[in-house]
């Protein structure tokens, strides 16, 4: 009997002990990192992304239509301080449009990548490559698998560019590089 009250009692001493501990932390919001030759970089939020007053647009995936929501990734790169610079007759033809020469890599999960030309993004630049960072596929959240943000690139005749699970979006100034050769 006195084995008992004893256990008893340590059960009773070691239960506020276990609840003050709390509930396990809560998983952190969905988020992709923005990185690279721009202004500002850090993660952007799925609030961060809603706010820049995201677009809705049919595009067909493996035969079937369907409607996504998102952003431009024209826009994700704005919201980051992207700029083409400015078109300076006057001086060099290398320091033209900077902005221009850099371009946008979009890392998947799983390693997959795809690549773009910001001016192929821009859409002052006349007729751009239509491209969405999407977390909703016909009205709803992307399965694990695929989100929780995708990238779908509505202009390409196939999707091989568009990223499933996208956690970086990467920006390169190929100026880095060192300046083109020159032509004879």
């Amino acid at each position: 009997m006195l084995v008992n009250a004893s256990k008893r009692a340590a059960w009773l001493l070691l239960i506020p002990c276990l609840s003050w501990a709390g509930a396990p932390p809560a998983p952190a919001a969905p988020s992709v990192e923005v990185t690279g030759a721009l202004p500002k970089t850090g993660k952007l939020a799925l609030k961060d992304l809603q706010a820049m007053k995201p677009e809705k647009a049919t595009w067909t995936d493996r035969g079937k239509q369907v409607e996504v929501e998102g952003v431009p990734l024209g826009k994700v790169l704005a919201a980051s301080g992207f700029e083409p610079g400015p078109m300076d007759r006057s001086g060099p033809p290398a320091d033209k449009r900077p902005g221009y020469k850099k371009v946008v890599l979009v890392t998947a999960r799983d390693g997959f990548q795809s690549v773009f030309s910001c001016a192929e993004l821009a859409e002052e630049m006349g007729p751009a490559t239509r491209t969405l960072l999407v977390w909703k596929v016909d009205g709803k959240p992307l399965p694990p698998e695929q989100g929780p943000f995708r990238l779908v690139v509505l202009s390409d005749k196939e999707a091989s560019r568009s990223t499933w699970a996208v956690e970086k979006i990467d920006v390169i100034d190929l100026r880095a590089r060192g300046p083109a050769p020159a032509r004879p």
